[in-house]
C-alpha cells in the first residue's frame, strides 16, 4: 500500500456517497500500489460494496474522486453468483468475456478449459448453468471473471458460500493470480481471507478506520474482535442416550426428476439419522453435496423418492436465499407475516415481533419501521431469520444461517441458535465453518449421497430410537406439486432434464431453425385437406426425430381436441356460408354447410400440426443450440445477447418464484382462502417480492454483461 499517489494503480481522494440522506461513504482516501493484494473489511451495511462498485464505475460518484491507471482492466465477481451468470451453459458462461475481447475461437477455447479447470468444474462444462448448486455457481462467476485476465481483481464476498476444501483453491488461485502482476482486492469478513493479503482497509460507518498492513491489523486484538466477533467455543458433546426423539430422517433417498446426466442420479441415498429435543445440530459437507436438499425434504417441500421422514411437528425452515423470504415493505410487518398467518393478534402479536427480532440482532426500536428493500444484504438475513424466530415452532431448520454476516452478527446468529436449543427447541443448520460445525452439539458430515462416520455415533439404540413415540410420518405441504411444476417448467426452459439427445440434435443449429420455420410455416399456409393432412404427418415424423414416442402424439390428439374443437364451433358460426351449397341444419346463429365443415377440419389439422413443430422445436432445442443458430442467421449480436440473456432470465424467475413460494408455505401464506378477494390477497405477497427481485436481477446481470467486456458492437 502506498501513502501518495504517484505509483498508484487506484487512488481514492475524499469520496463521499449517498443512498437518499444516508451517507455509505464519508471522505474516504486510500492509494493503491500495482500488484498489491488489500483486504477490505467492515461489519455489514459498513459501505464496502458501495466503495467497489464507485471503482468499477458501476455507479455515478457523486462526491471526491477515484483514479485508476490507465489501460487497466477491472473484473468484479458479485456477491451473488447467480445474478451474474449470463449463459445457459457452464462452458458458454465462462467463454462470454473471452468471445468479447475478439479472442480467436481456439484462445476462447483454451481460455474457457484453463478457468473452468483451475475452479474444479470442467467436468460440469456442458451442464446447464442453473443446474448446479450456489457453492458451484459460485465457482462458475469466478471462472468467467478470471476468464477475461482482468489487471485489477475486485471480489465482494465472493468466497462466502464455498466449503473449505473450494474457499483454499480460490485463495490458491488468488495468490497465483497476484504473483502474475494483478492487484487484488477481496471484501470480505473472513479472516482467513484477510491473512491472504498483505493489506487491510477497514470500514466502519463509511468511515476508515484502520489503513495498513495486514501484519499490523493482526497485532491489535480489538481490530481483529471488530471483524471477527466473539470466539465461538466448541461445544462439550453431549450424551444422545435417552434423550427424545424429535425428528428423525428413515432411509431417505432423493433424485430429481430429469436430471440432465446419469451420474448419481440419486442426490441422496439412503439417509439416517436422528434429531433430539434441546439439541444444536450442524449439517456440513461440500457444495452440492444436497444439504438444502435435505433440509428441504425434511420441512416436507420436497416428497422423497424413498423412505420417510418422522417427526412431533412440521418444521419450519429458514431458506439460504433470504431475499425470497422477505414480503412486506417494512421489517416489522415482514416479521409479523408468519404468526399473522397463525392466527396470531394484537398485543401478543407486538410482543412475538419485538422479540423475534430482538433475538435475530435486529433491534425492534432501531429497524422496525426500516423498509426491507432498504436493509444489507447481512440485515436481510437476519430479518429473514427473524421472521421465522417468529413462527414459534419446536424444530427449526437453518440453511446458511451466516452466509454473507460479519463477525459479530454471525457471533450473535449462532448464540441464538444455541439459545433456541438451551429452550428445548431442535436445531439443525447447515454451515461451511468448521468452528460453527464445532460449537453445535453434534456434526454431521454429508458427502456423496451418504452421511459419513460421525464423530458423535448415535445412542446404541439404533438411528431411529424413539420413533414409535413420533405422533406420524411428516406429509408434504399440498403445494409440493406447483413446486415440482416450476422445477420440470425451469429445467425444461434450461434443457436440463434431458439426459440423452435426440436425432434432431445432430443436425447443424442453424439448419434446425431454418427447418421448424419452414415446416411452421407450410402447416399454417396450406388451406386444402389433403394438404393439411399431410403436414399433420410431416409434423408427426418431426416429433419422432425430436425423441417423442408416438403414444405421446396420439394422447395428445385426445387432449387438444376439445379445444380445437371448441374453437371450430365459432367458425362454424362466423364463417359465412358459400352461396346456393347444401345446408345441414341452421338453428338462429349457427349453420352449417360442407365448406364450414371442410374449414373447421382444416383448421384443426392446421392447429395441430403447428403445435406439433413448435413442440419438437423446443425440445430439440435447447437456448444455447436457439443462441449459436441466431448467431449464423442474423448479424446483430445486440439482438442475440437479449435473447440470451431472456432465454437465461425466464429459468432464474422461476427459480425465484419457487423460493418464494417455498417460504410462502412455511410462513403460512398460500393456504387455503375463500373467495377471489381472498386469493387475490394470498397472491400479493408473492408478486411484490417478484418484481422487485426482477428489477434488482435485472440490474446486477447488466452490470455483469459490462464487467465482462461486452460493448454491443
Amino acid at each position: 500500500m502506498t501513502k501518495s499517489g504517484d505509483k498508484a494503480v487506484i487512488t481514492v481522494n475524499n469520496l463521499s456517497y449517498s443512498y437518499d440522506s444516508k451517507k455509505a461513504l464519508d471522505r474516504v482516501s486510500f492509494c493503491l500500489e500495482p500488484s498489491s493484494y488489500t483486504a477490505i473489511v467492515g461489519s455489514n451495511g459498513s459501505g464496502k460494496s458501495t466503495l467497489c462498485r464507485l471503482i468499477c464505475g458501476l455507479i455515478e460518484n457523486q462526491e471526491g474522486e477515484i483514479l485508476i491507471e490507465q489501460g487497466k482492466r477491472i473484473g468484479l465477481v458479485f456477491q451473488s453468483p447467480k445474478d451474474q451468470i449470463v449463459s445457459g451453459k457452464v462452458y458458454r458462461d465462462t467463454a462470454f468475456g473471452p468471445q468479447n475481447l475478439k479472442l480467436t475461437p481456439d484462445e476462447v477455447e483454451l481460455r474457457t478449459i484453463e478457468c473452468l479447470s483451475v475452479v474444479e468444474l470442467l467436468h460440469k462444462a456442458e451442464a446447464p448453468s442453473n443446474a448446479l448448486s450456489l457453492g458451484q455457481t459460485q465457482k462458475l462467476a469466478f471462472a468467467g471473471m478470471l476468464a477475461v485476465s482482468p489487471d485489477i481483481l475486485i471480489l465482494d464476498e465472493a468466497t462466502a458460500m464455498l466449503d473449505p476444501s473450494s474457499r483454499e483453491n480460490i485463495y490458491e488461485i488468488l495468490r497465483s493470480f497476484n504473483r502474475r502482476g494483478s492487484t487484488i482486492i477481496h471484501i470480505t469478513h473472513d479472516l482467513d481471507a484477510v491473512k491472504e493479503a498483505s493489506d487491510v482497509i477497514g470500514l466502519e460507518e463509511g468511515r476508515i478506520f484502520f489503513n495498513g498492513t495486514s501484519a499490523e491489523f493482526f497485532k491489535k486484538p480489538e481490530l481483529v474482535r471488530k471483524i471477527r466477533g466473539e470466539l465461538l467455543k466448541k461445544a462439550e458433546k453431549k450424551d444422545l442416550s435417552g434423550r427424545e426423539v424429535s425428528f428423525s430422517f428413515d432411509n431417505i433417498s432423493f433424485a430429481y426428476a430429469n436430471k440432465h446426466d446419469d451420474e448419481n442420479a440419486f442426490l441422496l441415498n439412503n439417509i439416517s439419522f436422528s434429531l433430539y429435543k434441546g439439541t444444536l445440530s450442524a449439517l456440513t459437507g461440500p457444495s452440492g453435496a444436497g444439504k438444502s436438499t435435505l433440509l428441504e425434504l425434511g420441512a416436507g417441500l420436497l416428497e422423497p423418492s424413498g423412505g420417510s421422514v418422522l417427526c412431533n411437528q412440521k418444521p419450519v425452515l429458514a431458506q439460504q436465499n433470504c431475499a425470497a423470504a422477505l414480503f412486506e415493505a417494512f421489517a416489522s410487518d415482514d416479521v409479523a407475516f408468519g404468526p399473522r398467518n397463525d392466527g396470531v393478534k394484537g398485543h401478543a402479536l407486538v410482543e412475538r415481533v419485538k422479540e423475534s427480532m430482538d433475538k435475530a440482532g435486529l433491534p425492534f426500536s432501531l429497524y422496525g419501521e426500516r423498509q426491507s428493500a432498504g436493509l444489507s444484504g447481512g440485515e436481510q438475513r437476519r430479518l429473514a431469520i427473524a421472521g421465522i424466530l417468529a413462527m414459534n415452532r419446536d424444530i427449526v431448520f437453518f440453511d446458511e444461517p451466516t452466509a454473507g454476516l460479519d463477525g459479530i452478527s454471525r457471533s450473535r446468529v449462532m448464540t441464538m441458535l444455541r439459545s433456541l436449543a438451551d429452550e428445548g427447541k431442535t436445531v439443525l443448520f447447515t454451515t461451511h465453518h468448521q468452528d460453527e460445525a464445532d460449537f453445535a452439539d453434534r456434526e454431521i458430515k454429508l458427502e456423496n449421497g451418504n452421511v459419513q462416520p460421525s464423530a458423535v455415533p448415535e445412542p446404541v439404540e439404533g438411528p431411529t430410537s424413539g420413533v414409535d413415540e413420533l405422533v406420524e410420518p411428516l406429509r408434504p405441504y399440498d403445494s409440493t406439486s406447483l413446486l415440482k411444476g416450476l422445477k420440470s417448467f425451469s429445467t425444461g426452459l434450461s434443457g436440463s432434464g434431458w439426459k440423452t439427445k435426440c436425432r434432431l440434435e445432430k443436425v447443424p443449429a442453424f439448419l434446425r431453425i431454418l427447418l421448424f420455420l419452414v415446416l411452421f410455416v407450410l402447416s399454417l399456409v396450406f388451406k386444402k385437406t389433403v394438404a393439411c393432412g399431410c403436414m399433420v404427418a410431416v409434423s408427426i415424423i418431426y416429433c419422432l426425430f425430436a425423441n417423442f414416442s408416438f403414444k405421446k402424439i396420439i394422447k395428445s390428439v385426445f387432449k387438444l381436441l376439445p379445444f380445437l374443437c371448441f374453437f371450430a364451433v365459432f367458425q362454424l358460426v362466423f364463417r359465412p356460408a358459400l352461396p346456393d351449397e347444401v345446408r345441414y341444419t341452421t338453428w338462429r346463429f349457427l349453420t352449417i354447410t360442407p365448406s364450414k365443415l371442410l374449414f373447421c377440419l382444416n383448421s384443426i389439422l392446421r392447429t395441430y400440426a403447428s403445435l406439433l413443430c413448435v413442440c419438437a422445436f423446443f425440445v430439440s432445442t435447447p437456448e444455447y443450440d436457439l443462441i449459436d443458430g441466431l448467431k449464423k442467421l442474423l448479424p446483430f449480436k445486440s439482438l442475440i445477447l437479449i435473447m440470451e440473456l431472456i432465454f437465461r432470465f425466464i429459468p432464474l424467475l422461476v427459480d425465484e418464484a419457487a423460493d418464494i413460494i417455498k417460504t410462502q408455505i412455511i410462513r403460512g401464506g398460500l393456504g387455503k382462502v375463500k373467495g377471489k378477494l381472498a386469493r387475490i390477497k394470498a397472491v400479493v405477497p408473492l408478486i411484490v417480492p417478484l418484481v422487485i427481485r426482477t428489477v434488482k436481477r435485472s440490474e446486477i446481470l447488466a452490470d455483469a454483461i459490462v464487467m465482462r467486456c461486452f460493448n454491443g458492437k
